[in-house]
Formats: C-alpha cells, structure tokens, sequence
C-alpha cells in the first residue's frame, strides 16, 4: 500500500515549468502524463501548496475610490494543486468577460460586469494600502493584444504565482516577495488590458531579475503578437 504521495506540490509545478520550457509541442504531449500522476497521486493525498491563495473579482460600477472594496468579491481560496485547477477551470477567461470593442459582457443572473480579477496570497488584499503591498510595487503592461493571447498571459502568469516558479528555484519560500497578480480590463473605446504583477520589495537589483524571469515565463508558448510585444514598466506602490 502506498502511503505517501509520488509528487508533491512544488516538483509538481517545477516539472511543468521544465517542460513547458522545452516547447509548446513537448508541453501538450506531456499533459496527458501529469494528468496520470495527479490522478494516482490523488489516491493517497492531495498536493499541498506551500501557499494559501486567494481570487478576486472585481465589478464595475461606481468609480468612487470609496466604493472599491465594495465592488470587490472573494471568488475562491485554495491551498492545494486540485482544488486550484477546480476552481480555474470554471473561472471565465479574461476574453469571456472583458470589453471587447463592441459590449460590455454582463455575467450570470444578476448580470455583473466584471472588470478584473486578482489572485493574492491569503491575508493580503489587492489593493496598494495593504501593508505588504504598500512597502513594495508592480510589474505593469498596459496594452491592446490579441484575446486569445491575453488568456494565455493570464493563464501562464497565474501558473508561475501559484506554482512558485517565477522565483529563484533557490528562493526560501517562507521570505516569498510574490504578494499577487492582476489582469485588469482597461477598455473604453477599444480593447485595452492590463497583467500586473504585485511584489513586496523595491530592490532594483531584485526586479531586474525578476523582470526578466516574468518576460520568459508570460510569453511562453505564446505565438508572436500581432499588436505588439509585452512591455513591463514599474510603478512603486507608495507613490
């Protein structure tokens, strides 16, 4: 009888990492494999995170910097690799309910317009006031792209964040600079989308590194853009 799992959490994600590195093509004919570990793995525990996360939604409607937290909802938290895909598997792709240069989607019964979603470690809201959010700041693209293209960034930003592979595999993951990460709906006339990603530091050493480490893992397995290549500036949260 096996009593400990084959795969825990974190290998779980480095070899996703690893494989998706190698090509789009590697990465697809490996899924069905992971697939079979998760399943067996499943048979005796589940795969723990190192981190409990938390997403968010948030809905238009009254721009007053008073209403944000009201127009802000908790759509989920896990701590582990099944509940994770279980919950973002049912999540609407950024593409299914953001301004596409024509309507504002309206979701579900109560026709909610959303207009964000953020994915932030518990304890720790999406907002710059935060106390761990407000020593540090963000990676920020702001652009019109491609829908299909910004699902992916959006799929392949949360997967580094929840996974743990957007830091130094080295990293001591109880001092983790990564906070969160956004994508934002910024569309009035024409599409417009924002990827964001949050951290507790302003090192410049530091961002550099990891500036490039984000530019590598977002893109991946991303054709190449039709409306321009993604460009991160920086912004302090205490400014």
């Amino acid at each position: 009888m096996v009593s400990e799992p084959i795969l825990d959490a974190i290998h779980f994600f480095q070899i996703i990492d690893f494989v998706r590195q190698k090509s789009f093509d590697t990465w697809l004919c490996f899924l069905p494999l992971l697939h079979a570990l998760m399943v067996f793995n499943n048979k005796y525990k589940t795969l723990l995170l190192t981190i409990e996360w938390v997403m968010w939604e948030h809905l238009g409607g009254s721009k007053d910097p008073k209403d944000w937290k009201a127009n802000m909802n908790q759509v989920c938290s896990f701590s582990t690799v099944e509940d994770f895909w279980r919950y973002f598997n049912f999540l609407p792709k950024p593409s299914e309910v953001f301004f596409d240069g024509e309507s504002r989607k309206k979701i579900g019964p109560s026709q909610k317009v959303v207009e964000g979603y953020s994915l932030f470690k518990k304890g720790i809201e999406p907002e710059w006031g935060d106390p761990q959010n407000k020593c540090g700041g963000e990676f920020f693209c702001r652009q019109t792209m491609d829908v299909d293209a910004l699902n992916m960034y959006w799929q392949n930003l949360v997967l580094a964040v929840v996974g743990e592979t957007m830091e130094s595999p080295n990293t001591d993951l109880s001092n983790s600079i990564i906070n969160g990460a956004r994508v934002v709906d910024k569309g009035k006339q024409y599409p417009v989308f924002k990827l964001e990603l949050w951290i507790s530091v302003k090192d410049q050493d530091v961002r550099d590194r990891l500036r490039d480490r984000l530019m590598s893992l977002i893109t991946d397995g991303c054709p190449t853009p039709k409306k321009g290549q993604l460009r991160f500036d920086w912004k302090n949260h205490d400014d």
